[in-house]
């Protein structure tokens, strides 16, 4: 869920830095080479705020692979569809049902995180622009693919193409409005749209700092949370089961309201490392940290519909995850040292977290539906289904990255002038 994906966007300046010899006096050298220096300095500074965090990238793939066990647990070996029971194909998977859509909420998290690192530097209108388009080059030469993988196999296996067609349009221009090609597009709708909050917090005028909009987005989905999860709680009245099927709408979860909560942990854990680097006060980032957090905690115990023993083991899973995370964050060149031998395979597998996430589950029910029409042990068609998710996803990954490389060659190395965003 996500994440969705790829944090580092933002480069320090390449420009070689000149110190200038000196001519007239030791004054004018001893003031060239100080203004150098400074240079130099400042260029570090830009250079540590972009780091590449490996710990994301772990979290990352060890969240698609939670996600792709929470949907395996369900995929049916009769047919290429959701099923209970006997019909599931997997049941020694059946621990992870519900239990691994907590991968969303990781990714949601992490990409809050992400965004705000990206988005934190020049303001204005052609930093917006700027924005945007990495955005897009990093999010849809992806969906496009897959979205068109998912075409090809839904319509290979039987469905009718009007239809399909229908929700492969809706998908590649991420519509709001369902269904899609594939399930798990809406979580790149709810993506989609914070993006475009973080745009107009960096077109802002009026300088609406990116901490200002995850008090925002945090407090409206902590309003949210509170008023679902009191109507699940409380006693039952005539109405509330019609209110809460209101509630447990798509419209809410594209406004950020069911989910906005980790969005909003994600950016104030960027907002509290760069008040750390800068020495300032963070007290009340640290409280609002924790309020979202535990909003958080709720609205996983709400969302996954088993026994509360499972509810709890996720939400462990999540707080785990997030320490690993702020630890990674703080240690960061710790981690980067240790983890040098491996980092290559480490942020390749990061990147492979997206195509996986979106090739898993309509690909990944009909590939499971294949694999078990040919007879094979339970535990056999289980490897090889997710072997060829993962090398479906491969495939996507390196077609991607050439789209990528080409459609950013059309673009200069832009400026980074411009009014200083809020942080």
């Amino acid at each position: 869920m996500i994440g969705v994906h790829g944090y580092c966007v933002c480069h320090a300046a390449r420009t070689p830095i000149r110190l200038m010899p000196e001519r007239t006096s030791r004054c004018a050298g001893h003031f060239t080479l100080s203004s150098g220096l400074g240079a130099l300095a400042k260029s570090w500074e830009r250079m540590k705020r972009h780091d590449h965090y490996l710990t994301i990238d772990i979290l990352r793939i060890f969240a698609a692979i939670l996600v792709l066990l929470n949907h395996f647990a369900t995929f049916g070996w009769e047919t290429a569809s959701v099923v209970e029971g006997d019909q599931v194909a997997f049941g020694f998977l059946s621990a992870f049902a519900g239990l691994g859509a907590v991968g969303v909420e990781i990714f949601f998290v992490i990409s809050g995180f992400v965004i705000a690192m990206s988005a934190s530097g020049d303001g204005g209108l052609s930093q917006a622009l700027r924005f945007t388009r990495i955005r897009a080059i990093r999010i849809l030469p992806a969906l496009w693919l897959s979205a068109l993988v998912s075409l090809i196999a839904r319509a290979c296996y039987g469905e009718d193409l009007t239809l399909l067609l229908m929700d492969f349009c809706r998908s590649v221009i991420l519509s709001p409005k369902g269904p899609y090609i594939d399930g798990v597009v809406w979580s790149l709708v709810v993506e989609a749209i914070f993006y475009f909050l973080v745009a107009i917090a960096i077109l802002s005028k009026f300088r609406l700092s990116l901490y200002d909009l995850a008090k925002v987005i945090g407090f409206s989905s902590t309003v949210y949370v509170l008023i679902f999860s009191g109507l699940h709680l409380a006693p039952h009245f005539a109405k509330s089961d019609e209110w809460i099927s209101i509630l447990s709408r798509f419209q809410f979860k594209a406004l950020l309201l069911q989910h906005g909560v980790f969005f909003a942990v994600g950016m104030i854990l960027f907002s509290i490392k760069a008040d750390r680097e800068k020495h300032g006060r963070r007290e009340w980032k640290l409280v609002l940290l924790s309020v979202f957090s535990a909003m958080g905690m709720v609205e996983i115990f709400m969302s996954v519909e088993r026994p509360n023993e499972y509810k709890i083991i996720a939400i462990v899973i999540w707080v785990m995850c997030m320490c690993a995370m702020a630890a990674g964050i703080r240690y960061a060149d710790l981690v980067g040292s240790y983890l040098e031998k491996h980092k290559a395979i480490i942020i390749y597998l990061g990147g492979l977290s997206y195509p996986i996430y979106l090739n898993h589950y309509s690909v990944g029910m009909i590939i499971v539906w294949a694999v078990c029409s040919s007879g094979l042990p339970a535990g056999i068609a289980f490897v090889l289904s997710a072997s060829i998710v993962l090398g479906l996803s491969m495939g996507v990954m390196w077609l991607e990255r050439k789209i990528q490389t080409a459609v950013k060659s059309w673009f200069p190395n832009p400026s980074r002038k411009g009014v200083k965003l809020a942080v």
